[in-house]
């Protein structure tokens, strides 16, 4: 079981949703205490909360020890990633032209299934909270369900990305309900003969449909492309329509979307994937109060930290490891394949996460400054996502370069406009402004 997981109380436990498991996470810190509650909220606290914690209290009780003020060095991490996706194949039986790992033929050394469970064990005893089972198409495995399932012993908070048409009936059977969510991709790139004949969106939403009604929690994935921009207000009503959750990502030419760059949206079609972005925003927002702790909600952590410390939580609370063993700080760093921190069928993942020259990690919002400067989206309003070291190394062949198109630039102040308009008036944090001894305010929530 993971280190310092304990049952919440039973009056704490009675008002959580249905398919999550009563568990209170947490883990020590430098700062403190980081812990995730069973109903998705986390936050940083000071030592005095521990009793707090270990008697299953409920996060409002444990509010006076949340953490005001927190040092921020360089080089700052977290002791343990607070998620990781684990690529357990590359073996696909699709060929998507934006797959960022370039799913179909397995890697030539692939993880053996005992070092898999190894690092599962490792990541329970370090504290990982949320763990992503991807591929390829991780159902191909032969081992997927015992994965999954050691992995839900272990106490982690488990999603599963799949498209579906190979997560069959002793496979579904199999899996646990409670702390896991299925996702199942829609965003018209997959070939429509994989799917029966039914076309994409006919097979997916009744796939999703039938795992709904089948005790799972589910969720739409959606990469959003200049092609896919009309489809979009579809799939989002078809998952409001439909008590699914959905979240989009937009398209980066890496992997193989590098030879199909022409899927890269334009600033024609920031108005339409603005309002999809807001809509989504606004479903998140009310489908989140019915999902308890899930990656998702560990993500809008790490991107408030983000905000926060002013620097990116790949490599620092987040990381990727491969089918072949290779640990990346994030899922963009290893389809950009940049930025590498070692292997772990060469030594143990806590090394790797341990060792003190991994160059992610000295890469901070100070080194674009100079790129930066005079842009209209650098304004703490914003939130832009251009800071980023492999969208940088994508679009720039440098790591401190804007990692940020027109499409997003103009995308971003679009969606701050329909955010304050529809959703929250004053939507910035308050944080106090680094000093000179570079600390950040404890973490609130960024827009």
């Amino acid at each position: 079981m993971l280190r310092n997981t304990v049952t919440c109380t039973p009056e704490y436990a009675r008002r959580l949703p249905e398919k999550a498991r009563p568990l209170i996470r947490y883990r020590r810190e430098d700062f403190g205490w980081l812990a995730a509650f069973p109903d998705g909220s986390m936050a940083m606290y000071d030592e005095g909360v521990e009793p707090l914690l270990r008697a299953g209290q409920p996060p409002e009780l444990c509010a006076d020890h949340l953490i005001d003020r927190l040092s921020v060095e360089t080089e700052f991490r977290f002791r343990a990633p607070a998620m990781v996706w684990l690529e357990i194949t590359r073996t696909c039986n699709l060929r998507c032209p934006h797959c960022f790992v370039e799913g179909g033929k397995a890697r030539s050394t692939e993880l053996p299934t005992e070092r898999i469970m190894e690092l599962l064990d490792e990541w329970a005893d370090m504290g990982v909270f949320s763990l992503i089972v991807t591929g390829g198409e991780p159902t191909i495995h032969p081992d997927f369900s015992d994965i999954v399932q050691r992995a839900y012993d272990l106490g982690f908070v488990v999603g599963i990305p799949t498209n579906g048409t190979t997560l069959t009936e002793s496979i579904i059977e199999r899996l646990p309900r409670d702390d896991v969510i299925i996702s199942l991709s829609i965003d018209g790139l997959h070939g429509e003969g994989k799917y029966r004949n039914e076309g994409e969106f006919a097979y997916v939403t009744r796939r999703l449909a039938e795992l709904r009604d089948r005790g799972f929690n589910t969720s739409i994935m959606t990469t959003t492309t200049h092609q896919n921009v009309d489809d979009l207000p579809v799939i989002m009503n078809w998952a409001r329509d439909n008590d699914i959750s959905l979240r989009s990502v937009p398209f980066i030419p890496m992997g193989r979307g590098a030879l199909h760059r022409d899927l890269a949206s334009t600033v024609h079609d920031v108005e339409n994937t603005a309002r999809f972005w807001i809509a989504e925003e606004e479903w998140a927002r009310q489908k989140d109060e019915t999902l308890g702790l899930c990656a998702g909600k560990v993500l809008d952590f790490l991107y408030t930290m983000v905000f926060a410390t002013r620097r990116c939580m790949s490599g620092r609370g987040v990381c990727y490891v491969s089918s072949s063993g290779d640990v990346f700080p994030c899922s963009t760093c290893a389809g950009s394949k940049v930025l590498g921190g070692g292997n772990v069928q060469m030594t143990s993942f806590a090394e790797i996460w341990d060792a003190d020259d991994w160059l992610i990690r000295k890469i901070t919002w100070d080194n674009y400054k100079d790129t930066c400067s005079g842009c209209p989206i650098n304004d703490d309003k914003y939130f832009c996502t251009g800071r980023c070291p492999s969208q940088s190394s994508i679009l720039n062949g440098s790591y401190d370069g804007c990692g940020t198109t027109e499409f997003q630039r103009q995308s971003i102040i679009r969606r701050e406009e329909l955010f304050r308009e529809h959703i929250m008036s004053e939507p910035l944090v308050e944080l106090r402004r680094p000093q000179a001894d570079d600390s950040a305010s404890g973490p609130g929530r960024a827009s």
